[in-house]
């Protein structure tokens, strides 16, 4: 039985490489790239963690910002609020025109460049929610219902303090 044996392992060189699935699929690049892909979905999903707890007015103050920046601030986000809006609304009609040609590719690219736009739009309409409150750490809820409620125990519970 051992002489079949070494017989075997010593033909293995001929054979192993010729039936190697997991070498011909590159099954190390696809386990490497899923864990990527699933590592980026992951990142989406779950919020950061903010490096600073604070209240508007701290960050405010750690930035050296005064209440000119602020206002120069909020015009500038209001202006790429309105230019992103604008270019999604301008690519969303341009992918129904394409829709109406029959560019269907065409046109499902056009909307995925359309919802980046909108994606800055709302990033940038986000950001002036929260100068126009004055308050940081705004939830997605609150800016679509535009509830902000000012709630001292919610600073205390974030670090920050009251200050008269």
């Amino acid at each position: 039985m051992s002489v079949f044996k070494k017989v075997g392992e010593g033909l293995s060189w001929a054979y192993k490489p010729a039936v190697n699935v997991k070498a011909w699929m590159g099954w190390d690049i696809i386990k490497a790239s899923s864990r990527y892909v699933w590592g980026l979905g992951k990142s989406l999903f779950v919020p950061q963690k903010a490096e600073h707890n604070e209240t508007f007015q701290e960050a405010l103050a750690r930035l050296n910002l005064t209440e000119a920046d602020l206002q120069e601030r909020h015009k500038e986000f209001l202006r790429l609020f309105l230019v992103y809006g604008a270019i999604g609304i301008a690519i969303t009609a341009y992918s129904f025109f394409l829709f109406y040609t029959l560019n269907f590719a065409g046109g499902i690219l056009a909307l995925v460049v359309a919802s980046l736009a909108f994606a800055m739009a709302f990033r940038f309409h986000f950001w002036l929610f929260q100068i126009k409150h004055r308050k940081l750490g705004c939830s997605v809820r609150e800016w679509w219902h535009s509830q902000i409620e000012d709630n001292p125990k919610e600073d205390k519970v974030k670090g920050g303090e009251d200050k008269p």
